[in-house]
């Protein structure tokens, strides 16, 4: 009896520690802002294809992954500024400029596309750097510096193409039909396979690397990364380069694709990119954010316009369901961090 009451005894003292084990475990999964956004998207997933008829042809899928190609490269840039504490507004305004400058270039001087694109690259990243240096400089704020190149390059996209949209005018050639091609007889694009390369690449460079290192340090506690030898000013105007650059090659990806630089290409765009790095778990503040968590930002936006328009419901509609998901984000976000620093509490 008192082996048996011995043992009785020691049953509940054994199973906590394996219960409070389980919901720690189970507390670090949901404080993991990638598990969070995942399931966020597992849902939103659900919902449209319960709702909305084809949702999940294979059709509706391609059209979904080729629409997030550009936003999915775009949004990798875009998260490296969140983090390091910074963003850019004159994405959009960039990339309808170089679209312009593009078809320019290959339409009245005549140019070999891949000659303009490698020029239009540069230029992109050029413009990045101009950016660069108006903040870590000169000293001007991002939101300053971004808007003043946003203005400018609108009024600068505006001169150029007299207002008129400027067609390919021969787009049989290897350039056009490589970018609208398909990957090695599948059905996914060229483009969506191109963006999980740069996705794969940024996501490793910031989650494995020391400039990545220094990119969340530069964002988490500027004077404290300054004080442990990171030149923070490098770390950002790297970043606003590798922004530029990635506008670069976007805006030569559309031209490649539709064989046309539309007037107003680019309007809005960098709101689409800001909302799907906010929908992603990157926090605002810098110092936090994942790539892979921007790509399911991203994934969202262009699940909610496809859900919407395949329900029957209004496409204005649109703009109020991506800010009902942002708004959910940012608290989710703050959840998601009270959830950690408990943890961190609990067991330091």
């Amino acid at each position: 009896m008192v082996g048996e009451a011995a043992l009785i005894g020691r049953q509940p003292s054994e199973a906590a520690p394996s219960e409070n084990s389980s919901v720690r475990r189970a507390g670090r999964l949901l404080a993991n802002r990638d598990v969070a956004i995942v399931l966020v998207a597992l849902a939103i997933f659900a919902v449209f294809s319960i709702i909305a008829p084809n949702f999940l042809a294979a059709s509706v899928m391609i059209d979904l992954a080729r629409r997030s190609a550009i936003l999915g490269i775009l949004s990798v840039g875009m998260t490296f500024l969140f983090v390091a504490g910074e963003f850019d507004l004159s994405i959009g305004s960039h990339y309808g400029f170089l679209l312009i400058l593009l078809a320019k270039l290959t339409e009245n001087l005549g140019l070999d596309p891949w000659v303009a694109s490698l020029l239009i690259l540069l230029a992109g990243t050029a413009i990045g750097a101009v950016n660069g240096i108006l903040v870590t400089r000169i000293g001007l704020p991002s939101f300053i510096a971004t808007l003043g190149m946003l203005i400018l390059l609108r009024g600068a996209t505006q001169t150029l193409s007299s207002g008129y949209p400027i067609p390919a005018k021969n787009t049989g050639l290897a350039f056009y039909q490589s970018i609208r091609a398909n990957f090695a007889g599948t059905d996914l694009p060229n483009v969506f396979v191109l963006m999980l390369v740069i996705v794969a690449i940024g996501g490793l460079i910031l989650a494995k690397t020391k400039f990545g290192s220094d990119v969340y340090s530069t964002g988490g506690n500027q004077e404290a990364a300054r004080n442990t030898g990171i030149d923070t000013r490098r770390v950002k105007f790297i970043c606003f380069v590798g922004m530029g650059t990635l506008v670069g090659l976007c805006s030569a990806l559309l031209y490649g694709r539709v064989g046309l630089a539309p007037l107003g290409a680019g309007n809005n765009l960098e709101l689409q990119v800001i909302a799907a790095v906010i929908i992603g778990g990157t926090s605002l503040f810098g110092g936090r954010g994942t790539v892979f968590g921007s790509l399911m930002g991203v994934f969202i936006l262009g699940m909610i316009t496809s859900g919407i328009i395949l329900s029957g419901i209004s496409q204005f509609w649109d703009g109020v369901g991506t800010a009902v998901v942002i708004l959910i984000a940012a608290e989710l976000n703050i959840l998601v961090q009270r959830a950690s620093d408990r943890l961190v509490r609990r067991e330091a």
